[in-house]
């Protein structure tokens, strides 16, 4: 949409909306199938459970799903979240704000779920909103019910955020409801499921100067971090499925036997009729008789042996037992996963921790080598994620400005400025040799700032470099407190009474 367009309908809900509409009929035709494929490959809820079999009823028809998408997605999130983002500005009052914020609305955990959205669908959303305490909050919102408007210019700035949801009060009825928020108001709608008949409730103010829904993307291309693999992933379902089947058809085998299974058989313990034959059931079975104990087969059965011959027939057959079965080829099969399993972690960028090599004896130069390939994709994740971020925190400054009564364009400027000149540090969440890296950092003493040596040890302490220098400005001060109370105890004068003049003196 050209930013005229929306200029002309920004403040008509009833026009915006018939926009909007087509918007979402678009987003479901063409990108709500894909999300919620990626979802349910997180959930485990591969293809192969839906996979048309040909199998007969008769035999083994395993679905087993793999839960590679998760694994991936929690991978990725631990690594890059495991350890929260730090936030550094010269402007202590600042950082203690944005600290606060974050304390209060759980941010650590929030962003925790904004990168496993990225992992899975490539793309994840958040809002930005004032509650009824007038304090700023934060809400992540499903990608399979959120988008984002954005203009047609070189900036693609966002023009408007859409977000639509169904209620089903009951299984006949069933509610939907749609939310565009603007920079300046956010507009209400209800109406039927389908969203195509909506009803203009209300509107509300807005106060943070722009679209409150942030939208973060993993990747240029907006995909997921196991979409890529999902044919390989259907294929390790398959081969384990495949190898189930065998398993359990290979537990129920036939039992083949040449020869005839009811040798040994007193007529005297079957049926007969008046010229001395076994009389046949419907199923052409001998019919025991009253004190028989069944068919000699049955028997030899329960027995666990077989007793067999060809009748006294020379050109019968030779009498056999043996169960019908096929051969597996298990070093083929097994070979045939690990390339699998392999490419699934080459392609994702996924290291294999089960890797014999990959072990905790290894030097931290070792580790960086096999860990290269995810910390260049955790780079490029890590910049757009600072991108959203400091969206996030321009949306808060424009509501910071707002209640400090900032009326002065110069005042806006700078708080605005100040933002931008925040820095974001991510800390892989990583095994480390502790003994290796304090080591390390012991070498640095003298060499560089202390603040910046304390900075490195807060990974280690837990402490943030400038407490832990006030504890050590503290801890020196008592340190000099207590020479000098000591010195003057041992000097013998009475620092409490003060010396009498002699009556000379007086």
């Amino acid at each position: 949409m050209s930013p005229d367009t929306f200029g002309n309908i920004g403040d008509n809900p009833t026009l915006l909306m018939s926009y909007v509409q087509d918007y979402i009929s678009a987003f479901r035709s063409r990108q709500l199938g894909r999300l919620n494929e990626l979802k349910r490959y997180y959930k485990g809820d591969n293809n192969i459970k839906y996979r048309k079999s040909d199998r007969d009823k008769h035999r083994a028809d395993n679905r087993i799903s793999s839960d590679w998408g998760k694994y991936v997605a929690t991978f990725m999130q631990g690594f890059i979240l495991g350890n929260p983002v730090q936030y550094q500005n010269e402007d202590d009052a600042l950082i203690e704000k944005i600290e606060t914020f974050g304390s209060q609305n759980n941010e650590d955990y929030h962003n925790g779920l904004i990168e496993t959205d990225l992992s899975i669908y490539g793309r994840a959303y958040e809002l930005v909103y004032i509650g009824p305490d007038g304090k700023e909050h934060l809400a992540k919102l499903q990608p399979e019910q959120t988008f984002v408007v954005y203009d047609g210019t070189i900036e693609s700035n966002s023009l408007f955020g859409v977000r639509f949801y169904q209620v089903a009060y009951s299984q006949t009825n069933v509610k939907g409801f749609v939310e565009i928020y603007t920079p300046d108001n956010v507009f209400y709608f209800e109406g039927d499921e389908s969203i195509t008949s909506m009803s203009f409730i209300r509107e509300e103010p807005l106060f943070l100067g722009a679209v409150p829904i942030n939208e973060y993307s993993n990747n240029e291309e907006r995909m997921g971090d196991y979409e890529a693999v999902l044919d390989i992933i259907d294929a390790y379902d398959l081969s384990q499925s495949e190898l189930a089947n065998f398993q359990q058809d290979m537990n129920d085998a036939y039992l083949t036997i040449i020869g005839n299974p009811i040798t040994g058989t007193n007529k005297s313990e079957y049926q007969t009729d008046s010229d001395g034959n076994i009389i046949l059931d419907t199923n052409g079975d001998p019919i025991p008789t009253d004190n028989s104990e069944g068919d000699v087969l049955e028997q030899m059965l329960k027995a666990r042996m077989l007793i067999l011959d060809n009748n006294n027939d020379p050109n019968g057959p030779n009498p056999n037992a043996f169960y019908l079965k096929k051969e597996y080829d298990s070093a083929g099969a097994e070979a045939y996963k690990k390339r699998l399993v392999a490419d699934i972690l080459r392609f994702t960028f996924t290291p294999d921790t089960n890797d014999e090599n990959f072990a905790g004896t290894q030097s931290g130069e070792a580790m960086k080598y096999k860990l290269m390939g995810n910390d260049n994709l955790a780079k490029t994740k890590q910049r757009l994620l600072i991108k959203g971020f400091m969206r996030r925190l321009r949306l808060l400054g424009n509501s910071w400005g707002i209640k400090n009564s900032v009326s002065t364009a110069t005042k806006i400027d700078s708080l605005y400025d100040k933002l931008n000149q925040t820095t974001i540090k991510f800390t892989p969440n990583i095994p480390q040799n502790d003994e290796e890296r304090i080591s390390q950092l012991k070498q640095l003493f003298g060499v560089i700032s202390d603040e910046t040596l304390f900075t490195l040890l807060s990974s280690f302490t837990g402490v943030d470099a400038d407490d832990e220098m006030k504890r050590l400005q503290e801890q020196k001060e008592a340190n000099m407190m207590a020479v000098a109370d000591a010195t003057y105890a041992n000097s013998g004068i009475d620092q409490e009474t003060p010396e009498q003049p002699s009556d000379d003196e007086e």
